[in-house]
């Protein structure tokens, strides 16, 4: 059986007998700028770290603590506001485009709503770390960076649908620009609230909250104004879809699983980072330096995953099966080509890379060594990443969720238990459930998608773009 998988897998990969450049590098223009502003997402989150760790520690862990809990909360609606990416890709290639505006309403309604209730539940979360045994020294700092970052969560929620929106309409330029203007604006607006420039008040972590959320907010009107305009130049459309609850129901049965895969892996690794710290303060710092390192392929592989979603969705809106397939191996030999190179800088250099972070031996040898272990789940995950992107644009959304919740949940906080603690392996021994989480993960979503189910529901007849 073994040799049966590798001989499949095998052929999956192997380029088709249509040309395969081209698909290429329709995956390339699409993935690039989704990469760029992921990067971008992620400097605002190192750039407000920086600024706040002139605070002190305790303030540095209260951010650090809060985060994790705003990421939960937001991760799942960010999940759920992918049904607006696959819908409005879905309309683009039926021809029925100016469809994706009224998929972005629907988004954008549930988005606010649950930004709304986000922002309510995160007013005062004491009794949330108090029941997670936080430091007591770190609470006030937590309380504080969590209400203010939260502030404008129904704009934050907004945001990510109209992202969505725009990548899924296969603009994913633009998405790009606003966020890397924001980043500008939020490092300029955190230095200034933080340390009380200019004549502001002094807000401390307060300051990097709202910062953010501003910066977030504004880049949020800025895409609403551009589907205002789309919406008002838009042509009369006698088939065009009227019922918002229907389009509602439409767009949370693509992303509610997918929302719901994103909640359940962030507790996933949230239960593998409190097992790890179990473990000594060396590994959980090697830890932490190795995913910051790591992160370089990881957020591009993702950003493949994402172009491989749309690019799937709007092939099967054509009704193109066979297109939407080759998208799909397009999309894993770019995604699996890059994190394969990137594995052989991690395997090789990764001392060198170490010492960019810190001069002792004991943390150098114990993160080159786990970036040896990340060199080998590097092409497994690229692998993983995409095929769920891609099941995800076929609307085979809920057994792509289930695998990949399995996967993680099966062997990521186990290895930490079983070969960080309990064997005494330490850090390196837990970053081994890396490897079977992508492993398995991968070889499961790759014979979900070669089963074909999602090729028998694309061909299925249906009425319209909604009747799913």
């Amino acid at each position: 059986m073994g040799l049966l998988l590798r001989l499949r897998l095998h052929s999956f990969l192997q380029p088709q007998t249509s040309p395969s450049s081209h698909a290429r590098r329709e995956v390339i223009t699409l993935a690039w700028p989704i990469a760029v502003a992921l990067l971008g997402d992620t400097a605002m989150g190192l750039v407000d770290t920086a600024l706040v760790g002139g605070l002190g520690a305790n303030a540095l862990g209260g951010v650090g603590v809060a985060t994790v809990l705003t990421w939960l909360n937001y991760a799942i609606v960010f999940g759920v506001m992918r049904g607006v990416k696959v819908c409005s890709a879905h309309a683009l290639g039926e021809s029925k485009g100016e469809h994706g505006l009224h998929y972005a309403r629907a988004g954008a309604t549930l988005a606010l709503l649950a930004g709304a209730a986000i922002f309510a539940l995160a007013r005062d979360v004491s009794w949330a770390l108090h029941a997670l045994h936080v430091d007591p020294a770190m609470i006030p700092y937590a309380r504080s960076f969590m209400a203010a970052r939260t502030t404008l969560a129904p704009l934050t929620c907004l945001l990510s649908a109209l992202v969505q929106w725009r990548q899924g309409v296969g603009d994913s330029q633009t998405p790009m620009r606003i966020t890397l203007s924001g980043n500008v604006l939020n490092a300029a607006l955190a230095w200034t609230l933080i340390h009380g420039h200019f004549g502001m008040p002094r807000l401390g972590v307060a300051g990097a909250g709202y910062a953010t959320a501003i910066a977030e907010g504004i880049n949020a009107l800025r895409l609403a104004a551009l589907w205002i305009d789309a919406w008002r130049r838009r042509a009369p459309d006698p088939d065009a879809p009227s019922a918002s609850a229907a389009l509602r129901r439409v767009c949370a049965a693509v992303g509610v699983p997918t929302g719901l895969q994103f909640g359940l892996e962030t507790l996933a690794f949230t239960a593998f980072t409190a097992i790890l710290g179990t473990v000594g303060a060396t590994g959980v710092a090697a830890h932490q330096i190795a995913l910051a390192v790591i992160r370089t392929s990881f957020l591009p592989g993702v950003a493949v995953s994402e172009s491989a979603s749309v690019l799937v969705g709007r092939a099967l809106g054509r009704g193109e099966p066979d297109e939407a397939d080759r998208m799909a191996r397009a999309a894993l030999r770019v995604a699996i080509t890059f994190m394969a190179g990137c594995g052989l800088v991690f395997a090789f250099g990764g001392g060198v890379i170490a010492r960019v972070f810190t001069d002792d031996p004991t943390l150098i040898e114990t993160v080159r060594q786990l970036l040896v272990v990340a060199a080998v789940f590097q092409v497994l995950d690229g692998a993983s990443i995409v095929l769920r992107g891609a099941l995800r644009g076929a609307r085979d959304v809920r057994w792509a969720a289930f695998l990949g919740i399995a996967a993680i949940w099966t062997c990521v906080p186990g290895a930490a238990w079983l070969f960080g603690r309990e064997l005494g392996w330490g850090v390196v021994g837990a970053w081994l459930g890396f490897i079977g989480e992508t492993g398995v993960g991968a070889a499961l979503l790759w014979w979900r998608w070669t089963r074909g189910h999602w090729r028998a529901r694309a061909l299925a007849p249906r009425a319209d773009s909604t009747a799913w």
